[in-house]
């Protein structure tokens, strides 16, 4: 039988146990469950999980809607925990996708239906995120034309929710082969700041559940539905690398390249962001200062869609991704890390500064940023970094952020669902922690 991709991937997905996981691997999954926990606990209110929980109307089911007493079937519920997860624009990132929105969901909806261990949602997480990632390496070129966590993150969702449903290679192969049919996804509403690209997270999330569900009752799909000349590959990116996509597996693990969002702003501003702190501190520029400022930035970062998004900024999205908005925001001293600082997208202290700021596309650069800002005295002072490379996730800024952003809205069951989570790997059930996520 032929070694195709989608058989790769399964082999791995079926072989990765907790058991066989190094430990420090399994911590880390660990964590990224915390962070993904942490930006869905504190979007419960928000518009488009709002809008997404329409579709449950008296459904019922085993798999907790997180901030919600009802219980739905394991596909509703990854779908409306999936755009929670998104739904602060917080959620960590990973080979161009956002993997703990579209794992996680999945991973703790279909442990809960199959009343699993938190063990089993350990290993569920990990090769969810590894497939959403090689989903993306065998075809990179699928960006900027489709949204990366759309298409790939359908795959890493069918991989999270297989593992869960512990289907063998056959069926995961198939679940996985489904997911690549179903995948689907660009980057419009970026553009404009509308639901659609964050539904599209749930969906993702959805589809995965969905191709899993279908595989175990033995639907099946093409065994060449990742390389094949009618496949996911040649569909989504034209040019395809098998080897990117495949060697290597279960060698070293993608969860390990994760990055987490530190304010609740587009993963490609984040640097930008960070970068432009530093430097009005290390200076002691004051916005009165500041005559022009210049934003180098790699080909990939400047195409994503909404990087150049520019005034009027209609609402919190399309400021959100917006690379002027936000290092305009930071130069002047605004609470960036505050989510509710983005109700007010006409600042007219920020959209003046952002007037004065101008990116630019550097097709010679791979990930740095660089910022200059002239001053108005004749002054050029500059700063230059790796995109990420402040967004490297510690246990303790993870713990940290989960207990600023999650704990208000949690209070006194802060510790509780955070001792779960941290020793989730001794959880006998992962009811004992959904159980906590219910109002």
């Amino acid at each position: 039988m032929e070694d195709t991709v989608s058989r790769q991937f399964a082999r791995f997905v079926v072989l990765t146990t907790t058991e066989t996981l190094p430990p420090a691997i399994a911590a880390l999954a660990k964590v990224r469950v915390l962070d993904s926990l942490s930006t869905a606990i504190a979007a419960t209110e928000l518009p488009v999980p709002t809008a997404a929980a329409s579709i449950i109307g008296n459904n019922t089911g085993d798999s907790t809607v997180i901030g919600r007493s009802q219980r739905v079937p394991a596909a509703d519920a990854a779908f409306v925990n999936a755009t929670l997860v998104n739904g602060r624009t917080q959620d960590d990132f990973l080979c161009k996708s956002h993997p703990g929105a579209v794992t996680v969901p999945p991973s703790l909806a279909i442990a809960e239906q199959f009343d699993r261990t938190g063990a089993d949602v350990i290993a569920s997480v990990v090769v969810g995120y590894e497939l959403t990632g090689r989903a993306y390496l065998g075809g990179p070129d699928m960006l900027p034309r489709f949204r990366a966590t759309g298409v790939a993150g359908a795959v890493g969702a069918a991989a999270a929710s297989a593992k869960a449903m512990q289907l063998n290679v056959d069926k995961t192969m198939n679940a996985l082969g489904l997911a690549a049919m179903f995948a689907s996804g660009f980057g419009a509403g970026f553009l404009t700041g509308t639901m659609d690209v964050k539904l599209n997270v749930g969906m993702a999330a959805r589809n995965g559940v969905t191709a899993s569900i279908l595989a175990n009752a033995s639907a099946t799909a093409s065994d060449k539905a990742f390389e094949g000349d009618a496949g996911y590959y040649k569909a989504l990116s034209g040019t395809f690398d098998i080897d990117a996509a495949t060697s290597g597996l279960g060698e070293r693990f993608l969860i390990q390249d994760t990055i987490y969002k530190e304010y609740p702003v587009c993963i490609f501003v984040q640097t930008p962001v960070a970068l432009a702190r530093q430097l009005i501190l290390r200076e002691h520029i004051a916005p009165e200062d500041i005559r022009r400022v210049q934003v180098f930035v790699c080909d990939a970062t400047y195409t994503n869609p909404g990087f150049c998004n520019v005034a009027p900024f209609m609402n919190q999205l399309k400021a959100r991704v917006s690379a002027r908005f936000c290092i305009a925001a930071a130069l002047l001293g605004k609470p960036i890390d505050d989510f509710n600082f983005y109700d007010d997208v006409g600042d007219t202290e920020v959209i003046a500064m952002a007037e004065r700021i101008d990116l630019t596309r550097d097709v010679a650069r791979s990930d740095q940023v660089s910022i200059v800002i002239k001053t108005t005295d004749g002054r050029k002072l500059s700063i230059d970094g790796s995109e990420g490379e402040t967004l490297h996730p510690t246990e303790s800024k993870i713990i940290a952020k989960f207990r600023r952003v999650a704990g208000p809205v949690l209070g006194s069951r802060t510790d509780d669902v955070l001792d779960a989570v941290m020793g989730l790997e001794k959880l006998p059930r992962i009811r004992d922690l959904t159980a906590r996520l219910r109002h």
